[in-house]
């Protein structure tokens, strides 16, 4: 199973694409999540779209992970969901 994650414009127009990495870290960052936590609502299965409200929520989540503990694809989805958060897009994560 694999997460991919697609940063959007505000016109839904991909501005970024990356995938989960071999240890499936973006995948269980999501699966280990709190039922109160935005990423929880992350589906591996199908397509997941957030706003960018809900971008600023998954960024603040993504903050309180220890620094030691955030691989390359979590820094690239901190910076993606940063961007969504800033420039009113969206965020797309897509799983098999």
């Amino acid at each position: 199973m694999s997460l991919a994650v697609r940063v959007l414009d505000g016109g839904k127009d991909i501005q970024s694409v990356f995938e989960d990495d071999a240890e499936e870290s973006l995948l269980h960052f999501c699966e280990e999540a709190p039922d109160t936590a935005v990423r929880w609502g992350v589906s591996p299965y199908g397509e997941t779209l957030f706003n960018s409200q809900q971008a600023y929520q998954l960024l603040r989540e993504i903050e309180q992970i220890p620094v030691e503990r955030r691989t390359p694809v979590l820094r690239l989805l901190r910076d993606g969901t940063r961007w969504v958060h800033r420039r009113s897009g969206y965020l797309q994560f897509v799983g098999d």
